[in-house]
C-alpha cells in the first residue's frame, strides 16, 4: 500500500466510526462510495443494531442500486469466508482485531439483510418522500392510491393545461396580446415551465395578485400608481431653458456638430404636446447613447463651436442626459412590472389548471413529493408521524449532498431532528453522516444548494456537540481514479482565479495526492480550429450541386474520430497492459451541441468505430419515429399530401423521386386519391395503394400499440427502416412501442390522441451510461456525473443556455416573477442589474465546476480540444491557462487535423508521465464476449418442452359447447324458465352449506326478497329441494362434500385443470357432479353434447388415477329444468 493509500485508509477509516457523526468532503475519484459502503457495514456490526434502524438516501437510482450491491456483495463474501479471510476483512474495514463475537454477528448478517423486508433502506430521497407519504396519505391529504408522474407525462399536462387555459379565455386577452410583443411561443413556454417549477414563483390568488403589482413597484422603484405613459408624458416636457440652449448650439458652426444638434432640439421643441410623443426618440438620440447611457462630453457640446458658452451648454445637456437616463430607467421599471404582471395574469389560471389535471388523474410530481414530504414532517398535527419515523430510525446516511436543495435538506433535518434532543440523544447512539464535495455541485437547475453542504454542516456540528456526542469533519484527498497528469492539470486549471471561482474557496488551493503514482498517465490540448471564411453565394441563385463548406466543429469531430479509430488500431494503456477498446473512450460535452454531435457519430462510424451515440434523444426527432408518426398522420387524414409524399418516400413504401413526381404533379385532386386510383394495378404505385389501403383498413380497429407493433413486425417495417436507417435506429423504434403501452395504460387507446401527447410530452430517449457495451459513449457532462473512463475527450462545444427569460427576486417575503425576455434596457433598474450580475455570477461559478466534474472523469488520459467560436473563451481557455503552470509540458507539432482544417500553426501541447509501477491488471472479459469453443452438449437440441399451460377438461379441443338459451327465447318469452335455472343455481350453491333441516326455511327467505311471486317462489324451491334431497345425491350435499373441488392431473401427456361444483369421496365410491346452467337438457344421457360426456369423462379418469379401487360416479344437473342426469359408465367409456 501506497503511503497515499495508507493517508486515505485512515481517513475513510475515521469518516465509517460508527459512533461519531461526520461530514466527509469527498474530492472526485478519492472513494465516497466506499466510505459510505464502510459505514453501513460497521454500524451493521454493532452488537444489537437492527439493520432496518438505517436510512441512507442517495441522488440518483442508479447510486442506490450500487450501494446495494456492494453492500450485499460484501455480506455474501463474509458469509462464505473462512476464519482468516473474514478476520483479516473485518481488520481492514475497522481497524480492530474482530472478536468471535464479531465473526459470529458478521456471518449472520446476510440472511439478516436478506430477511429484512423490502431489504436495506437505500433509495433516492424521491422514493423515500413517496413511501412515506404512501404511508401516511391522509395525514399528508393526498389520494391513498396517488401515482408519481414520469417527466413526458408533465410535459403533456402542461401543454395540455396551456392549451385549456388558453381556449377558455381564462387568461385575459390584453396579456397575452402583451405577452406576444415582448417574446416568441419558445420564450413563453420556457418561462412557464420555470413558474411552474417554483411552487412559490406565482401568486396564489387575486389578493395575492394585487400585492405582487405593488412589490413590483417597490422593487423596481417606480410609482406604483404611475404607469410608462405617464413616465413618457413627463419626458417630452425638458425644462424651458433648454430651448435657449438649443438656440445656442444651433448659432454654431453651420456645419459643426453643435449646430446639426441644436437644430434637431429646436425643431423637436417647435412641435406640440402630441408630435413630440410621437418623435420623443430623436430627443432622446441627442442626449443618450444606443445604450441608453449619456453621451460623452464632446457629443454633447464641443469647445471649438461654442467657444465661452461651452460649460454652460454641457452642464445643461449633462443634467438633461442624467433625467433621460433616469426616465429610461423608470420607464423600464414600468415596462417590466407590466411584462411581469401580463405573465402572471396568463401562468396563474395555467398553473391552476395544471393542478386541477394532476388532482383529476391522482398524479404528483416529483417536485411535489419533496414539497409534501416537507409539509408532513413539518406540520405540528402530524407530529406523531415523525414519532413513528423517529423510533424506527437511528442512523441517517446522506450520499451526494453537495446537490440537496434546501427542502431535501428541511427533510434530512426532520428525520434527524430527535437524534440529539431529549431521550433520543440519551438511551442509545445515533449518528448523522453526510458525504459529498461542494466542487461537484452541478444541478442549480434543479434547484441543488452549494453553500447547503458547509451551512447543514455547522448546523448538525452544533446539535450533536450539545447532545455530548463526537462529531468529526474529514476531508478526503486522495485520489484513486486519475493517473498524477490529469490531477496535476486539474490543480493548475483551478489555481487561476477566475476557474477557482465557486470551486475553491478565496483562502484555499486546490490539491489533489494521486495514489496511482507510477502509472503511465497523459494529457493533451490541441488547438483551436479556426473558422474559415466562406465565399458568399450569389443572391437569389440556386446552385445545381450542393456546395461544401468547411466547418471548424466537423473538422473537430473529423479529428477526434480520427484519434479514437488510431488508438483502437495500434495503441495500448501502459497502466492495464492492455490495447485501448472503444468502451475506454468517454467524450464529454457541456451541451448537446445537434451539428457537432451528429459529425462526430456518423464520422466514428464511417471508421467503423462503435458508437452508443447520444445520452439523450427527442424520440420525435429521429428519422425513424417521424415517418412512422407521417403514416399515423395519414390515416388519420388522407388528405395531408405533404406527410403522404413522405411516407411514400420513407423506407416504408420507398418511392423514388421520379414516381412521386409522376403522382403527384397535375392531379387534381388529393395526393390520396390520386394514389388509391392505382391499386391493384401492377409495379411500385399499385403495391404502395394496397399496402396503405390495409394499412388503414386495420387502423380502424386497432389501438396504437398494436398497429405500430403490425406495422413492424408483420408488414417488414423494422427490418426495411433499419436497412437504411442504421441499427441505431432499433431504440427509438423499441421506445416508441413502449410510450404506446404507456399511453393505452393512462388513456383510453386513442390513435389521435397518442399522436398529441407524445409530441407535446416531448418523448425523450436515454440510454444507460454504464451499459456495459464496448462503443464510444457520448453524453453531457451533468449526465457523466459518477462516472469514469480510461481515456476523456473534452471538446469545448461551448456553455450551456443562458439567462432565463423568467427570474426570480426576493421582496418583503414575497418571491417576485420577473418576465425579461432578454430586453436590455430592464438593466437600467438597479435592482434588476444586481440580480443579472448575480446570476452571472452563479452561472460562472457553476460553469467552474461542470469543468471540473469533466476533468475528473479521466483515469489515463485527458485530450481537450474545440473549435473558435464568436462568444468568450471558455473552457480551452481556461485549461490552456493551466498547461502554462504546468511543469514538463511539451509542444510537438499538431498531426491530428483533417485536411484542409486550419489550427493557425499552434502546437499540441502534452504531458506525459511514463509507467514505473506494476501495471494493474483487470480481470475484465472482452468486451462483446471472445471467441471460445462451445461444449459439445450445446450442439446437442434440447428435447421438446412439456406443454407448460395445463387444459380445462371443458376447454378439450374438438367439441363446442351447447348454445344457452335464449333468454326470452320463443320456448320462454317472458324469460321465466331461464331466470328459474340462475335461482336453482344459486340456491345449489349455497343451501348445501346449511344444515339439512333449516334448508327450506333459508331457501324461501332469500327467494322472497327477489321480488318473484309466491308460485314462482314455491316452484323453484321445490325444484332445488328435489334435487338435494335425491336419494342418489342426498350424500353429495350433505356434511363432508366438497364445493368448486380442484381437480389436477394428468392423462397420457396433456396437464389437466379443472373444478367442479360438488365433489363426495368416500371409501368406496366417488361421486363428481357440475352444474349446467341454462342449457336446455336433453331427454336422455345418450343426447348430451358430446363436450360435457368429454369433460365428464377426463373428470372420471383423473379421479379414477386419484381413488384407484372405488367407484366413480358422474353426474350433471340442469338446473334449466332443475333434472338431475347420471352419465353411465359405458357412454363415458365409449368417449375418446
Amino acid at each position: 500500500m501506497s503511503g497515499a493509500a495508507r493517508v486515505a485508509a485512515a481517513s475513510q477509516r475515521e469518516a465509517s466510526d460508527p459512533v461519531v457523526s461526520a461530514w466527509v468532503d469527498a474530492s472526485a475519484g478519492s472513494g465516497k462510495t466506499k466510505v459510505l459502503t464502510d459505514r453501513v457495514l460497521r454500524l451493521l456490526l454493532v452488537p444489537g443494531q437492527e439493520p432496518g434502524r438505517l436510512l441512507c438516501l442517495t441522488f440518483t437510482k442508479a447510486a442506490a442500486a450500487e450501494m446495494a450491491n456492494r453492500l450485499n456483495r460484501r455480506l455474501g463474501e463474509w458469509a462464505v469466508a473462512d476464519a482468516a479471510g473474514l478476520a483479516a476483512s473485518l481488520t481492514e474495514l475497522t481497524g480492530t482485531v474482530p472478536n468471535a463475537a464479531t465473526l459470529t454477528r458478521a456471518r449472520s448478517l446476510f440472511a439478516t439483510v436478506l430477511d429484512l423486508p423490502g431489504g436495506m433502506r437505500i433509495s433516492t430521497i424521491h422514493a423515500f418522500a413517496q413511501g412515506l407519504l404512501r404511508g401516511f396519505p391522509i395525514e399528508a391529504q393526498l389520494p391513498p392510491r396517488f401515482r408519481v408522474a414520469e417527466t413526458v407525462e408533465q410535459t403533456a399536462l402542461t401543454a395540455a393545461a396551456r392549451e385549456q387555459a388558453l381556449a377558455v379565455g381564462a387568461g385575459p386577452v390584453e396579456a397575452l396580446a402583451f405577452l406576444a410583443g415582448e417574446t416568441d411561443s419558445r420564450g413563453l413556454d420556457d418561462a412557464l415551465r420555470t413558474a411552474l417549477s417554483r411552487r412559490d414563483g406565482l401568486p396564489a390568488d387575486t389578493v395575492a395578485a394585487a400585492a405582487l403589482s405593488r412589490a413590483l413597484a417597490e422593487w423596481a422603484g417606480v410609482d406604483p400608481d404611475a404607469d410608462e405613459e405617464a413616465v413618457r408624458c413627463r419626458a417630452c416636457a425638458p425644462p424651458d431653458s433648454l430651448l435657449r440652449i438649443a438656440l445656442m448650439k444651433a448659432r454654431t458652426k453651420p456645419d459643426g456638430s453643435d449646430a446639426k444638434r441644436g437644430l434637431a432640439m429646436s425643431a423637436w421643441l417647435a412641435l406640440p404636446e402630441v408630435p413630440r410623443r410621437a418623435r420623443f426618440e430623436e430627443w432622446r438620440d441627442v442626449f443618450l447613447t444606443q445604450k441608453l447611457e449619456a453621451k460623452a462630453e464632446r457629443n454633447l457640446a464641443t469647445k471649438g463651436g461654442l467657444g465661452a458658452n461651452h460649460q454652460e451648454v454641457l452642464e445643461a445637456m449633462q443634467a438633461e442626459a442624467a433625467r433621460l437616463a433616469g426616465i429610461e430607467a423608470e420607464c423600464a421599471g414600468h415596462r417590466l412590472r407590466a411584462a411581469s404582471l401580463a405573465f402572471a395574469a396568463l401562468a396563474v389560471p395555467i398553473r391552476d389548471a395544471y393542478r386541477a389535471q394532476k388532482r383529476r388523474a391522482g398524479l404528483l410530481d416529483y417536485d411535489d413529493l419533496i414539497a409534501a414530504a416537507e409539509a408532513l414532517l413539518r406540520d405540528p398535527g402530524s407530529a406523531w408521524v415523525l414519532f413513528r419515523l423517529d423510533g424506527g430510525l437511528d442512523h441517517l446516511l446522506l450520499d451526494e449532498s453537495q446537490d440537496t436543495n434546501r427542502a431535501q435538506w428541511a427533510i434530512a433535518g426532520a428525520l434527524a431532528g430527535e437524534f440529539f434532543t431529549g431521550q433520543g440523544s440519551r438511551d442509545r447512539i445515533r449518528t448523522v453522516f453526510a458525504v459529498g464535495d461542494p466542487k461537484q455541485s452541478i444541478y442549480a437547475f434543479q434547484g441543488a444548494d452549494p453553500a447547503g453542504f458547509e451551512r447543514e454542516r455547522r448546523r448538525f456540528a452544533r446539535d450533536v456537540a450539545a447532545a455530548g456526542q463526537t462529531f468529526a469533519t474529514v476531508p478526503l484527498n486522495v485520489s484513486f481514479r486519475s493517473t498524477p497528469p490529469v490531477l496535476a492539470l486539474v490543480d493548475a486549471v483551478f489555481a487561476a482565479p477566475e476557474a477557482a471561482e465557486g470551486v475553491v474557496a478565496p483562502t484555499h488551493s486546490l490539491r489533489h495526492v494521486a495514489d496511482r503514482a507510477g502509472q503511465a498517465g497523459e494529457v493533451e490540448l490541441w488547438p483551436l480550429f479556426r473558422r474559415q471564411p466562406v465565399a458568399e453565394a450569389e443572391a437569389w441563385i440556386v446552385p445545381d450541386t450542393p456546395v461544401s463548406a468547411p466547418d471548424a466543429a466537423a473538422e473537430c469531430a473529423e479529428a477526434i474520430a480520427a484519434r479514437i479509430a488510431g488508438m483502437i488500431a495500434a495503441e495500448r494503456l501502459p497502466a492495464r497492459d492492455r490495447p485501448i477498446r472503444a468502451g475506454d473512450v468517454l467524450v464529454l460535452v457541456q451541451k448537446r451541441y445537434k451539428p457537432f454531435l451528429a459529425a462526430l457519430t456518423a464520422a466514428l462510424k464511417a471508421r467503423g468505430v462503435p458508437v452508443g451515440g447520444v445520452d439523450r434523444l427527442a424520440l420525435t426527432e429521429q428519422i425513424a419515429v417521424v415517418d412512422l408518426l407521417a403514416l399515423c398522420d395519414v390515416l388519420l387524414l388522407p388528405e395531408d399530401d405533404l406527410s403522404l409524399a413522405a411516407v411514400l418516400k420513407s423506407p416504408l413504401v420507398g418511392l423514388d423521386e421520379e414516381r412521386l413526381f409522376t403522382l403527384a404533379h397535375g392531379r387534381l385532386g388529393s395526393l390520396w386519391a390520386a394514389l388509391m386510383a392505382h391499386r391493384a394495378g401492377a409495379g411500385p404505385l399499385g403495391a404502395a395503394a394496397d399496402w396503405l389501403a390495409g394499412v388503414a383498413a386495420r387502423a380502424a380497429g386497432a389501438t396504437p400499440h398494436s398497429l405500430l407493433a403490425g406495422l413492424l413486425a408483420e408488414d417488414g417495417g423494422r427490418a426495411r427502416l433499419l436497412a437504411r436507417l442504421g441499427p441505431e435506429a432499433a431504440d427509438p423504434l423499441d421506445e416508441l412501442l413502449n410510450a404506446a403501452l404507456a399511453d393505452e395504460r393512462r388513456h383510453p387507446p386513442d390513435l389521435q390522441g397518442f399522436l398529441h401527447r407524445l409530441r407535446a410530452g416531448g418523448a425523450e430517449v436515454k440510454r444507460e451510461a454504464e451499459s456495459g457495451a464496448d462503443a464510444v459513449r457520448i453524453m453531457t457532462v451533468h449526465n457523466a456525473k459518477g462516472l469514469q473512463a480510461p481515456i476523456v475527450f473534452l471538446p469545448d462545444v461551448g456553455p450551456g443556455q443562458g439567462r432565463e427569460v423568467l427570474a426570480f427576486a426576493q421582496h418583503r417575503g414575497m418571491t417576485l416573477p420577473l418576465f425579461t425576455p432578454r430586453r436590455p434596457e430592464a438593466r437600467k433598474i438597479p435592482a434588476f442589474e444586481a440580480l443579472v450580475q448575480a446570476e452571472a455570477q452563479a452561472r460562472a461559478e457553476e460553469d467552474n465546476r461542470l469543468l471540473y466534474v469533466a476533468l475528473t472523469r479521466a483515469e489515463d488520459r485527458l485530450i481537450v480540444c474545440g473549435w473558435q467560436r464568436k462568444s468568450a473563451p471558455g473552457w480551452h481557455a481556461k485549461v490552456a491557462a493551466g498547461f502554462d503552470r504546468l511543469a514538463g509540458v511539451e509542444d510537438a507539432p499538431f498531426p491530428h487535423g483533417p485536411p484542409g482544417s486550419d489550427t493557425g500553426g499552434l502546437p499540441l501541447r502534452r504531458l506525459v508521465t511514463p509507467q514505473i509501477a506494476e501495471p494493474r491488471r483487470a480481470a475484465v472479459a472482452t468486451p462483446g464476449g471472445a471467441a471460445h469453443t462451445l461444449p459439445l452438449w450445446a450442439a446437442i437440441p434440447a428435447a421438446p418442452e412439456a406443454r407448460a399451460d395445463p387444459l380445462s377438461p371443458s376447454g378439450l379441443p374438438g367439441e363446442e359447447e351447447t348454445p344457452a338459451a335464449a333468454p326470452h327465447g320463443r320456448a320462454d318469452p317472458r324469460g321465466e324458465r331461464f331466470r328459474r335455472g340462475r335461482l336453482v343455481h344459486a340456491l345449489l350453491q349455497h343451501l348445501p352449506d346449511l344444515p339439512a333441516a333449516g334448508r327450506a326455511a333459508a331457501g324461501a327467505t332469500w327467494l322472497a326478497r327477489q321480488g318473484l311471486g309466491a308460485r314462482m317462489e314455491e316452484g323453484v324451491l321445490a325444484e332445488a329441494m328435489a334435487i338435494l334431497d335425491h336419494p342418489q345425491l342426498r350424500e353429495v350435499f350433505g356434511p363432508g362434500s366438497l364445493a368448486e373441488a380442484p381437480i389436477v392431473g394428468r392423462i397420457g401427456d396433456r396437464l389437466l385443470s379443472g373444478q367442479v361444483d360438488r365433489l363426495l369421496v368416500t371409501p368406496d365410491r366417488v361421486v363428481v357432479l357440475d352444474y349446467k346452467t341454462n342449457r336446455p337438457p336433453p331427454e336422455s344421457p345418450a343426447q348430451v353434447a358430446p363436450l360435457y360426456l368429454r369433460q365428464m369423462a377426463a373428470y372420471r379418469t383423473l379421479l379414477r388415477q386419484t381413488f384407484p379401487g372405488r367407484r366413480v360416479e358422474a353426474w350433471l344437473v340442469w338446473t334449466y329444468a332443475a333434472r338431475p342426469m347420471a352419465l353411465p359408465d359405458a357412454l363415458l367409456d365409449a368417449v375418446r
